[in-house]
């Protein structure tokens, strides 16, 4: 009896679970030995939908990136995941009706607001090259001492006793641009290499029934045993042998051969697991230099998302504008970590649950902080900001990514440095496929020393990186590879 080809898959999140779907399904179901490794108790990888405060929520992954053409739209449209009769998050937008206070109370106009939001959109895609400088309208420029705003910068300094308003707003901005990308500081960015990030038309929506059903939908028809939980890969021990060359190595010191594994972790703990080559790292042999360089160059943050529940409902949504760091006017009750978020709003226009998200060095403070020191900061900032005494009968959802070892982070970006040919790098094949390999079939054992080790995530997608469609690409791309390596139909 011809021996089935072996495949690992490590991580079940949207990567790994489509790869596993597309190897189920296009193989006969029985082509491959295969099986899905987990190191956490759950199914979803950076997808976590849950509940608080009886409200569902996304710890994770939230947002359909442009229904016209994401794969995740069509998957949830099969899933009939789109509607619910239960309220979900960001199930209507409440930022058109936002409110933007300064510090010190002072509410601020949306006549001085847009026009800044403008320009910092205008800016943004001029770095990006999505636009050119002379394509920048007067309507995008703002005085930075007087004009149009001089009477709102007057109100504002005599309220504050601060500086410039436009500047302050333009943070609020720059705060909110670093949640999108997950870098600590704007600066860090390349923005040539971003601008070959590839966005999808139409309207960005969240998943009535939660990210989770998509995850779901994928893994439903897998077999009972090919997903297998609290399964920590400790090691990967590729080149080992010829017959069977990747040999697992997991944390209950148990080991599994394979002939394929498809290595689906986060770049976070990709650059955990080289950072030690020498001592125990998570390759052996180490990787070669090309992808560990890439993997080092390749900018990977985190992004916490807090919710708070308070007493009220139809809170209003919020846009926060602070002081700069040297004014004397600043409330010195407003704890450092609330300073660089941009919002604070109700997840839907009827609930009670507040969220705020938080970029860098502040989403990783708030892991190590207790629930009464993150209520008390949400609070007094709200009171410090808008005068609103909010009753401290609240609750609090804590957020988990970056020091969760099976994350390190929450997505990656394009750092000063790197380019897109090192997220290409990233999903490149070791050993280096040999082009003028012999021909096969789907038990040709000819070629298994081939594909040892593969890549899939977010971080090895070129134009799709930090998003789930992104993910999803990538898993569809190594199941491809290893059906066409196989010679079967897909």
């Amino acid at each position: 009896m011809t021996k089935k080809p072996r495949i690992v898959i490590i991580g079940a999140g949207m990567a790994g679970l489509t790869a596993a779907n597309k190897l189920y399904t296009h193989s006969n179901n029985n082509t491959f030995d295969l099986s899905v490794v987990e190191g956490g108790s759950r199914i979803g990888g950076r997808i976590n939908t849950s509940e608080f405060s009886s409200e569902k929520i996304e710890m994770g992954a939230t947002w359909i990136h442009g229904i016209g053409g994401s794969p995740v739209y069509k998957i949830a449209e099969e899933a009939g995941s789109l509607v619910s009769d239960e309220p979900w998050e960001c199930m209507d937008s409440t930022a058109d009706k936002a409110r933007t206070f300064a510090e010190g109370g002072f509410e601020v106009d949306p006549s001085v607001v847009e026009p800044i939001s403008g320009l910092f959109n205008a800016l943004m895609e001029l770095a990006q090259r999505k636009k050119k400088m002379k394509e920048i309208t007067q309507n995008d420029v703002v005085s930075g001492s007087g004009g149009i705003y001089g009477n709102a910068t007057t109100a504002y300094r005599d309220a504050t006793g601060n500086g410039s308003l436009e500047e302050a707003i333009f943070t609020m901005f720059s705060n909110t641009q670093r949640t999108y990308t997950s870098a600590d500081d704007l600066s860090t960015l390349d923005y040539a290499a971003e601008s070959e990030y590839q966005m999808f038309p139409g309207e960005e929506i969240t998943i009535a029934k939660g990210y989770v059903s998509v995850i779901h939908h994928l893994a439903s028809v897998l077999p009972q045993g090919v997903i297998q939980l609290n399964r920590t890969v400790a090691k990967i021990e590729w080149e080992s042998c010829e017959e069977c060359p990747v040999k697992l190595h997991f944390s209950d010191g148990s080991v599994v051969f394979a002939d394929h594994v498809i290595v689906t972790v986060s770049l976070g703990v990709l650059k955990a697991g080289i950072e030690s080559d020498d001592e125990g790292g998570l390759f052996s042999p180490p990787l070669p230099e090309f992808k560990s360089d890439a993997i080092k160059r390749l900018g990977y943050g985190v992004v916490n998302k807090l919710f708070v529940e308070v007493s009220e409902r139809n809170f209003p949504s919020l846009q926060l504008v602070f002081d700069r760091e040297d004014s004397d006017s600043r409330f010195v009750k407003i704890p450092w970590w609330m300073r660089r978020t941009a919002t604070i709003a109700p997840i839907h226009s009827n609930s009670k649950v507040l969220l705020s998200w938080f970029a860098g060095k502040e989403a990783i403070e708030l892991e190590k902080l207790t629930d009464e020191e993150i209520i008390d900061g949400v609070l007094t900032t709200i009171s410090c900001l808008t005068g609103k005494q909010v009753k401290k009968d609240t609750d609090t959802k804590p957020p988990l990514w970056g020091g969760d070892p099976l994350f390190r982070g929450s997505y990656s970006y394009v750092a000063v440095g790197s380019s897109g040919d090192d997220l290409d790098a990233l999903a490149e094949p070791l050993p280096k496929i040999n082009k003028k390999g012999g021909e096969g079939n789907c038990h040709d054992q000819t070629k298994v020393h081939e594909l040892q080790v593969m890549f899939a995530g977010e971080a090895t997608h070129r134009t799709h990186y930090s998003t789930t469609h992104g993910a999803y690409y990538s898993g569809l791309r190594e199941a491809n590879r290893l059906l066409k390596h196989y010679k079967c139909d897909f």
